[in-house]
């Protein structure tokens, strides 16, 4: 019989690092030896973005997980988001490794773990026509979540340990909003991108300006298919992801020093991986089965893509089970958002 637990403590640390999360739970379940060097900080497991697919949660037993890398799908058991009461659980949100819910039916919403099992329930939001949600910051004492809602102006941001919700007006309907750098960026439906500080900036979006005019009332982009985001690198940079086409993106950088978008076609080592709830960026140069200098979206056939920004070229990276195969009806609430927009990124996290 092996003696696994006699194995050298720096092999299996080197193991460890090469193994994506799943493979690293069951790693650490092999025996307590093994178990007591995965919970060396050193010794952490390889992060890959995985793709969240719509998926009926009660039929399925749990929600399916595309993992880009591996070219596989990973089904893992949601208990938090089961049916209670006839209510359906709907994912409104994906941040720093964690799920956003929300129930239609009883206006509440819950903030989950999928890989360590770990829950909160946030303050009741009531009924409401739902946008989308970002968990704008998550450390060991404390999160922030923040909610755009159809039926309002601006936003609504609640903390560990309230009870309730605050509201923030603006301007213009909101799509998009982020926490980078200690600050809060949002950006309207007219593309044009906020810094909520003292003293207050925008930046209007120029294409938009250009090709509709600034009192033109239809340029909303999750309802037309046009994907326009903000995405923070692992580098500390903010970038500005816009669709124009079925197939082709632009990606603009904010240069802190001139507070100015400017235009990039190389973003180095990493790639992009954007959808309507939850886009990120991720280093991708030295993983097997994903290309630097990439964004990978869902096309309105259900595939996989990759655009490479340097050529301005598409390619078809894999083919995913349509929305309609297993997802559920949607609420109204939620409703009205393109095919493509059904799916949702992730970077698991264990903590």
């Amino acid at each position: 019989m092996a003696d696994w637990a006699g194995l050298q403590t720096d092999i299996l640390g080197v193991i460890v690092k090469k193994l994506a999360i799943p493979d690293y739970l069951r790693f650490r379940a092999v025996c307590t030896s093994w178990n007591h060097i995965c919970r060396d900080v050193y010794n952490c497991p390889r992060t890959d973005p995985w793709l969240m697919l719509p998926t009926d949660l009660q039929a399925h037993g749990g929600s399916k997980f595309f993992c880009v890398p591996e070219r596989k799908n990973q089904t893992i058991h949601l208990p938090a988001t089961f049916t209670i009461f006839g209510s359906t659980w709907v994912p409104v949100g994906s941040s720093h490794g964690w799920l956003i819910f929300y129930s239609p039916s009883l206006g509440d919403m819950k903030l989950l773990n999928p890989i360590s099992g770990a829950d909160f329930n946030l303050p009741k939001i009531g009924c409401r026509a739902f946008y989308k949600a970002m968990l704008l910051e998550m450390n060991d004492t404390s999160f922030t979540v923040a909610v755009i809602l159809r039926d309002q102006r601006g936003y609504k941001v609640t903390r560990k340990g309230s009870k309730s919700w605050s509201s923030v007006e603006s301007k213009h309907d909101l799509v998009e909003i982020l926490k980078h750098n200690r600050k809060i960026y949002t950006m309207d439906i007219y593309g044009t991108v906020a810094l909520w500080a003292e003293p207050p900036r925008s930046w209007p979006d120029e294409d938009a300006l250009q090709m509709y005019g600034p009192n033109h009332n239809l340029v909303h982009y999750s309802q037309h298919g046009k994907l326009n985001c903000l995405v923070e690198s692992p580098a500390g940079d903010l970038m500005r992801v816009k669709r124009q086409s079925n197939d082709k993106f632009v990606v603009r950088m904010l240069n802190k020093e001139k507070f100015s978008w400017e235009k990039v076609d190389n973003i180095g080592d990493f790639s992009l991986f954007v959808s309507y709830y939850s886009s990120v960026c991720y280093r991708a140069g030295d993983q097997f089965n994903l290309k630097a200098n990439c964004i990978y979206f869902i096309d309105s056939y259900s595939n996989l893509c990759a655009f490479n920004l340097e050529n301005g070229t598409k390619e078809l990276v894999n083919g995913l089970e349509a929305a309609e195969a297993y997802a559920y009806p949607e609420p109204h609430a939620v409703r009205h958002r393109p095919e493509g927009q059904k799916y949702m990124w992730l970077l698991p996290s264990l903590r």
